[in-house]
C-alpha cells in the first residue's frame, strides 16, 4: 500500500515562529512513518520556504528556543504544487503546523487553495474569523457563549468605558501563545500595556480580566464527524499570575489535570 505523502510546514514570519517550530517537533515524533511519508517544510523568519532534512530535530535548550535556519534548499510555489531541488515534491496533503499570523489567520489556507493542495485544519473564512477576537467574541455571543466585556483600541489613545475596571487583560486582536498579553492591575499600567501590545499587532483589546480555571479541549473533524477530547484543566505555578508565554512554553512546573 502506497503512503500518504504529507508536508509539515512550520516556522513562519510571526512572533510565534519558535512556538510552530515546537508544534510540528511534537508531529514528527507523533506521526505514524508506516502509513505517511513526510516531506518538512520550514519557512524562515525572513518568510523563506526551505526543504529540511526529515530528522530534523526542534527542541528548546538551555531556555533558547528553536528556530529556522535562514539558509537551505529553497521551495519553490507554483501552480504545479512544491518544487525543491528541480523536483516536484508531489504532496499529497499539507499539514500547516504555523502559529499566528499568516499560519492560522487564513492567509496559507487561501495560498494553499489557490495552487489546488488540500490541507489539514480549518478553511480560510473559519481561520481568519477566530484569529481575529475582535470578530470572534461577537459570533461566540450570538451563539449564546459567554464572553468577557471589553473594547479594541488602536493605539495608545483611548477612553475606558465605566463598565471596565482593573484587573484588565490587554492582549493584541490577532496573536496567540499570549505573545504581548499583560494583566494590568493598576490602572497606571494600562497605557504601558496597550503599547506593548500594539508591537505585535495594529489592533489590541482591552477587557475585564475573568477569574476563573485555565481549561484546555481539543476538537476533530474527520469524514465529516467531531470527535472532542476530554477537558483537561491546566495548573501553573504560583510564580506566574497567568498561562504567559513563559509559563506554556519555558516553565517545566505545569501540569494538566
Amino acid at each position: 500500500m502506497s503512503k500518504t505523502k504529507v508536508a509539515i510546514i512550520c516556522g513562519g514570519r510571526s512572533s510565534e515562529h519558535e512556538i510552530s517550530c515546537i508544534s510540528a517537533n511534537g508531529v514528527l515524533q507523533a506521526i505514524d512513518r508506516n502509513l505517511f511519508e513526510i516531506e518538512l517544510i520550514g519557512i524562515t523568519k525572513s518568510g523563506k520556504w526551505l526543504h529540511l532534512p526529515k530528522d530534523s530535530n526542534f527542541v528548546v535548550e538551555n531556555g533558547v528556543l528553536p528556530i529556522i535556519p535562514e539558509n537551505g534548499v529553497e521551495v519553490s510555489i507554483t501552480s504545479q504544487g512544491l518544487i525543491a531541488s528541480g523536483k516536484n515534491l508531489a504532496i499529497d496533503v499539507v499539514f500547516p503546523v504555523l502559529h499566528g499570523p499568516y499560519g492560522e489567520d487564513g492567509t496559507i489556507q487561501g495560498l494553499l487553495e489557490i495552487i489546488g493542495l488540500r490541507y489539514v485544519g480549518s478553511g480560510v473564512l473559519a481561520s481568519a474569523v477566530c484569529m481575529d477576537k475582535s470578530y470572534a467574541k461577537p459570533i461566540f455571543a450570538a451563539a449564546g457563549l459567554k464572553v468577557a466585556p471589553g473594547i479594541v483600541v488602536t493605539s495608545n489613545k483611548f477612553e475606558l468605558p465605566s463598565n471596565l475596571s482593573v484587573p484588565l487583560f490587554v492582549k493584541p486582536a490577532r496573536s496567540g501563545s499570549s505573545r504581548g498579553t499583560s494583566k494590568v492591575n493598576q490602572i497606571s499600567e494600562l497605557v504601558g500595556a496597550v503599547e506593548h501590545a500594539l508591537t505585535f499587532d495594529s489592533k489590541v483589546i482591552i477587557e475585564q480580566a475573568v477569574v476563573g480555571k485555565e481549561i484546555e479541549c481539543a476538537v476533530l473533524e474527520s469524514d465529516e464527524k467531531l470527535t472532542v477530547s476530554a477537558v483537561g484543566e491546566i495548573a501553573i505555578s504560583k510564580e506566574f499570575e497567568f498561562y504567559d508565554f513563559q509559563a506554556k512554553y519555558l516553565d517545566n512546573s505545569m501540569k494538566l489535570l
